[in-house]
């Protein structure tokens, strides 16, 4: 018993053990602190790229409202989430619990709020699987700037066909409830619906920059003689020529407040008759400048004060198939028409006014060409193919006119 004895108490004695055993603990303390580290590193590292994505998914999901007034909160919710999985696609850590779009009509502002989790690699020794995810963007309509508007629409006979004119209806309609929409809004819009001429209504018969022609004129006007149809002055000595006996869409809408009238307006356009677009520039050219033949317009020293922009969108859906013949427009030559309808954009331009172009459903690569070019930059011109890039043009130029801005 005795050997037995010094034995025991001999292993009891001996340290060893203990510092292999100090030594196991204090190593499994440093790779979990080193583990907490990397963790910490890798979670800040992937919630900053889930707020980026958030703020891109937010953004675009309230360029989409801008463009379609009527879209909901699932609907933005939805376009907001494509973005975002675009953004985190090769994030497999993460897992979304939660991602809602929701919008605060006293701030205006829109937020979204991502919740989830973030797998992770070493914490999980110490009994930690993963790390929260909380995330909250949010985008606030700036103050809307002072926008006159004027929409120049073809509404020639080609236009009845495959739903068109639907369509465009449709889409000037949103535009017009997307820039009316914000509170405090300084705007006004025009309408132009042009064909192979434009009409000015009744009203301004008695006019003196007007030639009436008597009779039973119902508000159509032809060409002033070169260069005075590419130009907006001098209306006191070279007046507009009213026309009896020829084809006219609806009357011109001149600057207006009033959103519904402008809806019903548009809801009203009717196809039918040719196609010379330059009717139709000259005609939202008239619109946005103070002088005569009308006047609803601001001078362009009281926009630059008040930091506001003057725009024409012009829409048409084919190529010039009538030119001027002084004062009637029943010539064919496209040669002619496509000069004039250049010049006049060169013009405009140099008034510092913003030209959108959209070609909808036009197959004659010279007359994009020419859209394209009359277009303040390429990016002012649209080529919609179909329907649903109607749609998204109109929504793309009411997004330009407005400002958003990420909030937090």
């Amino acid at each position: 018993m005795g050997k037995l004895s010094d034995s025991i108490l001999g292993f009891i004695a001996d340290r060893r053990g203990n510092i292999a055993m100090m030594f196991g603990l204090m190593m499994f303390v440093i790779i979990g602190a080193a583990g907490i580290g990397l963790d910490v590193q890798r979670s800040n590292v992937i919630r900053a790229e889930v707020a980026e994505a958030s703020d891109a998914a937010l953004i675009a999901a309230v360029r989409y409202k801008s463009g379609h007034p009527n879209a909901d909160m699932t609907k933005l919710t939805e376009v907001a989430r494509r973005i975002f999985d675009d953004g985190i696609k090769s994030k497999s850590a993460l897992k979304i619990d939660d991602f809602a779009v929701s919008f605060d009509a006293v701030s205006e502002s829109f937020a979204l709020n991502v919740r989830g989790t973030i797998d992770t690699l070493l914490m999980g020794v110490l009994g930690h699987q993963f790390v929260d995810l909380d995330s909250r963007s949010e985008a606030k309509l700036g103050k809307p700037p002072l926008l006159e508007v004027a929409l120049a629409l073809d509404v020639t006979g080609s236009m009845n066909q495959k739903g068109k004119i639907s369509t465009m209806r449709t889409a000037a309609q949103d535009l017009v409830k997307t820039l009316f929409e914000a509170k405090d809004a300084d705007v006004k819009i025009g309408v132009v619906p042009f064909a192979q001429y434009v009409s000015i209504g009744t009203d301004y018969k008695a006019e003196s920059w007007l030639i009436n022609p008597g009779g039973a004129w119902k508000g159509c006007i032809g060409s002033r003689n070169y260069p005075y149809n590419t130009l907006d002055s001098d209306y006191a000595v070279f007046k507009l020529p009213g026309l009896n006996g020829v084809a006219c869409p609806d009357s011109i809408m001149p600057l207006s407040n009033n959103a519904g009238d402008l809806d019903t307006k548009i809801a009203s356009l009717k196809p039918g008759g040719w196609t010379y677009i330059p009717a139709g520039l000259t005609g939202g050219w008239m619109l946005l400048t103070p002088n005569a033949p009308f006047s609803e317009a601001l001078t362009f020293e009281t926009l630059h004060e008040k930091r506001g922009t003057k725009a024409l969108i012009l829409m048409t859906d084919g190529e010039n198939t009538r030119a001027p013949d002084y004062p009637t427009h029943n010539s064919t030559s496209e040669p002619l028409a496509n000069q004039l309808t250049e010049e006049i954009c060169v013009n405009i331009k140099k008034q510092d006014i913003v030209i959108y172009t959209i070609a909808f459903d036009v197959t004659d690569t010279v007359i994009k060409d020419i859209l394209s070019g009359c277009a303040t930059t390429t990016s002012h011109y649209f080529d919609a193919a179909d329907s649903e890039a109607l749609i998204s043009a109109f929504a793309s130029i009411a997004n330009s006119l407005r400002n958003i801005s990420l909030s937090k």
